[in-house]
């Protein structure tokens, strides 16, 4: 019962405003002053500030709160509260004093309000309510329009009083303005005109430079991209239009993306600043303060999840900050003489001046100019243009640099190339001069090669002749004393029977020793006949380097003979392990030159300083191929000795009997001439092994081979 007695009251109390003969109160605004244009309301509106947010319709229509209403204190600003946390209650009369009912339309131009109430006491006394705001769906709104709209029809010779109740948890505009119906569709139609165009350039900027980094592969057109599209977003956020057209049935998204889209667009445009203006070689300081806004836009979103209310005055002033660094970073790169500093200092000025009187608006600090907003679409959309010719300036640059540097690239070359040709026309006649003196110098080398083998071979040879001259001389010697003795002999013999003294047992003791002494001449003889026919032969084969054919062991046991005479008293045996029948049809000097290196090689390295010691010959035949193996039990050698045993001049004995040429030497031959391998194996302490293989028939041509044989693994390099 009581509330129906307040609702009376109010009603009542309603009534008696809006009838000026009772209250003497004025009237209000007379509509029939509508005409083309929109009226601004601040002037014709009364305030009253409801902090606690607790009062009802019921409570501003009564007298108690009806007469706290107060005008607005500076009726030709735009009305405003800045950021707060009340609800706000605005009473506005309209009064039409014409004779025909009149279409009025009542816009507030600002889509941000979280909340607002329409309250319309009609003049037969009806109240008509509506509740709308980019809180709720789009769906309730009075009037389908990116603003908020209220339709009025407003009875002739008849006054209406509107209550509004407005409240948001962000800035608080309230540009209300009336219209004429007529009006009102004529201006709706040409404001969608205009905001087609602006999302239209946007769109085509966005796309168009989208293909641009798809063909260039440049970040600052993708950057852009990411700007133009953060802002477009934005945009569309701030006038409401995202919200009648992408999201109506989700409110929720509005506060983020009014939230997050500036702050989105902010990052992509330091960014993009950084990155056109070279700020971190050209200008340092300004860079860190740009760095810094980067990160702070970066994790501004994050206020989304406190106080909305409280994380907007800190937004604001970022972005103020950074719009500030942003236009003093194109007003440095113009000072220092950039190009595109110039077209970027024109794409932002009009955007940062209009940006920073939103973030001071944000403030409350300045008045709310109906511009404002389509200030900054206007800004924006110039911004966009011009950043478009900014990067179509910059393409233009580098393909000029591009064509300069690749004229500058064939001129480098072709001089390069000149260059080229004169250094190998140099190069060819210093390589023939080299080639030449190499080939002299080949040419000598290789004589003196053949020299030192042949050198090597007489020497070897040389001491063949002395070792058997040596050992001619023990049958030869005793052959020629025994003659010398049986000459003597029948000299004697002969005075006796001249004296006529001989006797019978002189006879027989003559008989008897010249027997005695002409089978030691045999002996002798015969002796020194094989020693020259072994002589013969290895001499023979060693000079006339002739094939034939011969038996292996027959041939091996002649080298042999043949150097016994120099290891004589050597404290060392020599054993042949060789199957007879083994032919070869080969090089039986070459063959028998690399035996006598071998031996004489383990003569002067295996058993030096010894007291014994064997060396063994043996040979076998496996698939057409004889293996010669001539081991010892000498001293060995360790691996760095192995490894270049058989690199010509290498000897452990130098001055000392060795030339280092006998391996080598011995090497090329079986390689070469022989047409096989020659190997070695050997452990210190423990003797050595050289492992000789070469085919039972010698290849036609001999192979120049100089490769040595790879240590202790019995393979050739």
């Amino acid at each position: 019962m009581s509330y129906s007695i307040r609702r009376l009251t109010g009603l009542l109390v309603a009534l008696l405003l809006a009838c000026p003969a009772m209250g003497g109160e004025s009237p209000g605004l007379d509509v029939r002053e509508l005409a083309d244009q929109a009226i601004a309301l601040s002037r014709h509106i009364d305030v009253l500030e409801d902090p606690q947010q607790s009062l009802t319709l019921a409570d501003v229509q009564s007298t108690e709160h009806a007469n706290r209403f107060k005008p607005v204190t500076e009726p030709d600003r735009q009305l405003g509260f800045g950021i707060t946390d009340s609800a706000y209650w605005l009473r506005l009369r309209l009064h039409n004093s014409s004779a025909a009912p009149v279409a009025a339309m009542l816009e507030i131009t600002y889509p941000r309000l979280g909340q607002l109430d329409f309250h319309v006491l009609s003049a037969e006394g009806h109240m008509l309510s509506s509740k709308t705001g980019h809180l709720l769906p789009f769906s309730e709104r009075p009037y389908p329009h990116h603003f908020f709209v209220l339709p009025l029809q407003l009875p002739a010779q008849a006054t209406q009083t509107v209550w509004m109740r407005v409240q948001t948890g962000n800035t608080m505009n309230v540009p209300a303005r009336l219209w004429s119906r007529a009006a009102f569709e004529a201006y709706e139609r040409n404001d969608y005109v205009s905001q087609a165009l602006y999302f239209g350039i946007a769109l085509a900027m966005a796309l168009f430079n989208l293909l641009l980094f798809f063909a260039l592969r440049d970040v600052n057109y993708l950057l852009y991209v990411a700007f133009v599209t953060s802002m477009a977003l934005s945009m569309a956020g701030f006038n409401g239009l995202a919200y009648e057209f992408l999201w109506s049935n989700s409110p929720a998204v509005t506060p983020v993306v009014t939230f997050v889209g500036p702050c989105l667009a902010m990052v992509t445009l330091l960014l993009f600043t950084r990155r056109m203006l070279n700020t971190a070689n050209l200008m340092p300081r300004l860079d860190k303060g740009l760095k810094a806004c980067v990160v702070l836009n970066a994790l501004a979103p994050l206020g989304l999840f406190f106080a909305f209310s409280q994380a907007i005055k800190p937004s604001y002033l970022l972005v103020a900050v950074s719009t500030v660094l942003i236009l003093a970073s194109g007003v440095v790169g113009s000072l220092q003489r950039q190009r595109s500093a110039y077209y970027f200092v024109l794409a932002f000025a009009a955007l940062c001046v209009a940006l920073f009187m939103a973030q001071i608006r944000g403030f409350g600090l300045t008045p709310n100019m109906d511009t404002t907003t389509n200030y900054i679409q206007l800004g924006s959309a110039i911004e966009m243009l011009l950043l478009a010719f900014a990067l179509a300036d910059r393409f233009n640059v580098l393909r000029h640099e591009k064509e300069r540097a690749q004229t500058e690239a064939m001129q480098a070359q072709q001089a390069a190339l000149q260059t080229l040709q004169s250094s190998e026309r140099l190069l060819e006649a210093r390589v023939q001069a080299r080639t030449t003196e190499l080939t002299t110098a080949l040419e000598q080398l290789q004589h003196t090669r053949d020299d030192l083998v042949q050198t090597e071979k007489l020497a070897s040879l040389g001491a063949l002749v002395a070792g058997v001259a040596h050992e001619l001389n023990t049958p030869i010697g005793n052959a020629l004393t025994t003659a010398s003795t049986l000459q003597h002999r029948m000299q004697e013999f002969g005075n006796t029977v001249s004296r006529g003294e001989l006797r019978r047992s002189a006879l027989d003791e003559v008989v008897r020793e010249g027997q005695e002494m002409a089978d030691l001449i045999t002996r002798s003889c015969e002796r020194a006949s094989q020693l020259i026919n072994s002589f013969k032969q290895v001499a023979v084969d060693q000079t006339s380097e002739q094939r034939r054919h011969f038996d292996l062991r027959t041939l091996v046991e002649d080298n042999i003979d043949a150097l016994r005479p120099s290891f004589k008293r050597a404290p060392w045996e020599i054993t042949i392990d060789i199957p007879n029948g083994l032919d070869c049809d080969s090089y039986p000097g070459p063959l028998g030159q690399v035996l006598t290196n071998l031996v004489q090689n383990a003569t002067l390295h295996a058993f030096s300083g010894r007291t014994q010691g064997r060396l063994r010959i043996s040979a076998s035949e496996m698939a057409g191929s004889i293996e010669l193996r001539v081991e010892d039990d000498g001293k060995g050698m360790d691996s760095n000795t192995l490894a270049h045993i058989f690199e010509p001049f290498f000897t452990t004995r130098l001055g000392q009997g060795g030339s280092g040429l006998g391996l080598s030497v011995s090497l090329n031959i079986a390689t070469g001439m022989l047409g096989g391998s020659l190997t070695a194996s050997s452990q210190l302490g423990q003797g050595s092994c050289f492992t000789l293989r070469f085919p039972t028939v010698a290849p036609e041509f001999a192979r120049a081979n100089t490769s040595y044989a790879v240590p202790g693994n019995g393979q050739q390099t």
